[in-house]
Formats: structure tokens, sequence, C-alpha cells
């Protein structure tokens, strides 16, 4: 039996001895028997509970190890060992790892370990009582401390690899890890390929011995500004208490909606405040709907013109970014084929089981704006985007908000920032199309 098994093993035997305790405390009189019964159960399940929890750590031990061996059974390997073996704290390029090790390296600068094989951190945040492993202090010596409790590596690590598998954005973009809320990355100013290339690129032919134009490249500077997300999470007492191994599943949930709004803002953040969202970016091409088409509709006519102001070196990247308010119209959508000839739906089934529209994957969200709305339909190339990471999360917790209902009331802390690469959209060589690694479609109301 492999730890795996061995630990869903645990968790089902843990499952049936909470299904019975539940049966004898619905009892209305239980007998001297049941309640040694019950006392029985009790001290079981919370022997079984921290067993669950230390098989959780095994398994997680496991799993790192694979992980160093570079075995994720894709390819041979060689980017996992590269991220691994890295100090970390380097540029991800959009098509490399973004696990936590592959970020801020195999010795990250937060060395924060939780040492106690008896209580998870979760477990001894929430007790409100002094734990000599609970530490308030920061990270970085110089950089001051957000106020609550630091969160050790193994769990930072846990919730950051849990918001990767869960993000859109993330995963497919330009990731610069940050020892500080302030990190400056050089750019290039787009341009205008009417009179110069990206970066004020010129270039002429000349006879021999003819005299070269100059040329200054123009270079820009990106700041990226960590900003606060802050989470509340709110549960009961019983619900963390009767959970098998329930520090890992309030990882999971912090990693969750972390990756929840961490792409909802790199969609349609402001700036101010928080990420520079796609749909408020100054690089974004707005295709304007059809003349008198109706309110809250998608016809096929915006698709091939989104298509077409797509910037031509994002196409191979690009993907579709709908609302889940678009799927009945793009799923009735259709072109005719002839006259009185068949009908060929426009969203067709892609290679890897998902959807595709004009050969390109679709992206079902509710993180973006919904039907008729500016924003409901995107093609975006997200290799064209930069997020910037802070390792440190944090966590504060409150006895006493919710004291009167038994509940927990925390809030997780984590800092980042993002934003497109591009300053505008690109003019092309005729003077007047516009296009851009990021379109979408204008409100119809």
């Amino acid at each position: 039996m492999n730890k795996d098994e061995k630990l869903a093993k645990m968790q089902g035997e843990y499952r049936t001895k909470l299904a019975r305790l539940k049966e004898l405390k619905n009892l209305e009189t239980r007998s001297s028997n049941q309640e040694t019964e019950m006392d029985t159960l009790l001290t079981d399940m919370e022997t079984l509970g921290k067993d669950i929890d230390r098989q959780h750590k095994a398994v997680e031990i496991e799993n790192e190890a694979l992980f160093d061996e570079g075995g994720d059974g894709e390819g041979d390997g060689q980017e996992d060992r590269e991220g691994i073996e890295s100090n970390g704290y380097e540029m991800r390029s959009p098509g490399s790892k973004k696990n936590f090790r592959s970020l801020f390296g195999k010795e990250p600068i937060n060395d924060y370990r939780w040492n106690d094989q008896d209580t998870d951190y979760f477990s001894a945040v929430f007790a409100g009582r002094f734990h000599p492993n609970l530490t308030t202090r920061s990270m970085v010596e110089e950089i001051a401390s957000d106020g609550g409790f630091l969160v050790p590596t193994e769990t930072s690590e846990t919730i950051h690899n849990v918001a990767l598998e869960n993000e859109i954005i993330l995963p497919n973009a330009f990731v610069m890890p940050m020892k500080t809320n302030e990190k400056n990355i050089p750019g290039l100013n787009i341009g205008d390929h009417s009179s110069n290339l990206f970066g004020g690129f010129t270039a002429s032919y000349k006879p021999e011995a003819g005299t070269l134009d100059e040329a200054n490249p123009k270079a820009r500077l990106m700041t990226l500004n960590a900003k606060k997300l802050t989470g509340f999470l709110k549960m009961s007492r019983e619900w963390f208490d009767d959970v098998p191994g329930g520090g890992n599943q309030v990882a999971e949930i912090c990693g969750k909606g972390l990756a929840w709004y961490r792409d909802k803002s790199f969609l349609k953040g402001t700036g101010s405040g928080e990420p520079m969202g796609i749909i408020n970016s100054d690089c974004l091409v707005t295709v304007d709907a059809e003349s008198g088409q109706n309110a809250d509709t998608l016809i096929y006519e915006n698709l091939i013109n989104m298509m077409a102001r797509m910037f031509a070196g994002s196409f191979s990247n690009s993907v579709w970014v709908c609302h889940q308010t678009c799927i009945p119209q793009l799923l009735t959508l259709s072109v005719a084929v002839g006259v009185a000839g068949s009908h060929i739906p426009v969203m067709t089934k892609g290679k890897d089981g998902g959807f595709e529209i004009l050969t390109r994957p679709v992206i079902f969200t509710e993180k973006t704006e919904s039907l008729g709305n500016k924003g409901d339909i995107m093609l975006c190339d997200f290799a064209q985007y930069v997020v910037g990471l802070r390792e440190e999360l944090r966590l504060e917790y409150s006895p006493h908000v919710y004291f009167t209902t038994d509940q927990i009331a925390a809030r997780l802390i984590a800092r980042h920032d993002g934003m497109p690469l591009w300053d505008k959209a690109l003019t092309l060589e005729d003077g007047a199309t516009t296009v851009s690694p990021f379109v979408t479609l204008a409100e119809r109301a």
C-alpha cells in the first residue's frame, strides 16, 4: 500500500467514526455503553486526525522528492530541474514552470518552517492560544510586517501551487518574483510601424559607403508595485475540527480563492490600488459592434473582426476568454454554406476536448464581464502580460468577531501586481489599422 492509498484508508476510517459519532449525538437518550463509545470515538478520532496530518506531510514530502528528480511525466524534466536548482527570484517566461520552488528557489528567502508534527499551522493559529512556533516577524527585515502571523514556507508553497492549478493568466504570463514591494523592469515603446518598429527601430537599404541613418531605440521603465490582497475566511469551528486534514483543506480554500481574485484583477483591475487589468489597459483594442446589431448578442462578424485586430505575432498564443453567459449565443452560432445548404457551427470541439473558435481555444469564466458588456468576449495573448509576485503570505485571526456563533474568522494577506507589457496598441504600416495582443468587443446595449 503506497502513501496515497494509506492516506485514503485513514480518511475513510475517520469518516466512518464521524458518522457513528453523529448518530450517537442525535440520540435523545444514551446508555452508559453508548456514552463510553462516544468517548472512545472522540479519542480515536483525535489520534487518527493527527495521523492523517502526518500522512499528508509524508505525501507532500514524497511528491516534492519526485519533483526534485524532474519526474512530472512531461518531457525529460529538464525545465523542472532548472527551476529547482536555481536560486529563484528570476523572471519566468510564459512557457516555463511557475510552481513555488521554480519562482522562489529551493531555499526561499522565507526560512520559517513549521516544526510541530502534532499540530498543524492552521490549528495552532485558530486555537487562539500561545504557540512557540508562531511568529509575527516580517520575512524581509527592511519591510514592515502587515500584522498577523507569517505563513510557513511549506504552507505558502501549498497555497501557491493550488492557486497555480486554478488560474487562467499567471501560468501563461511572464512572472517576476519580488523581494521588495517595488520592482523595475525594462520595456520598449510599442511604436508605429508606419514610421518605426518596436522600440523605435528603423532600417533602410543603402549603397556601399552610403550614409547610415541613426535611430535611437526608445525604452521605457515599467514598475511593478505589489498590491495588498486581503482574503477573508469564515468557517464553523465544528467544520475545521471534524474535517480530516482540516489545515490542508484551509490551504486548498486559500489557494483557490487567491487564484480567483488574482485572475479577476488581471482581467479587469483598474490599476488603482490593484493590478492593471486587460480590459482597462491602454493597449486594448475594442472592436465596434455591427450596425443594427441587437443588444446582448454575438454574431459571426464580431468574431472575425476581432481576429483581424489580433497582433499577428500573438495569434499562435491567443485564446478566447468568454463569460459563461456567452455560452448559449456561441453554441447556437453557425455559418450557412451555400444556398439552402447546411450550417457549420462556429464553436467546435478542440483537440484537447475543449472548445475552439476559428482554431483558437476557448476559456469560459465568470471573472470577466457578462453578455452584452464590453469585455464579455476577448481574444488574448497572456504571454504579453507580466505578473509581479511576493513570496510572503500572512494570516490574521480574530477569536472575537463571531464569538457568539463559535465561528472562525481569519484574513489571508498576499501581495502581487500585474500589467500588460504593451503601453498602447500597435499601428500597422498602413498608418490606420491598430492591432494588439488583447482584443475585445464593444458594448451591445
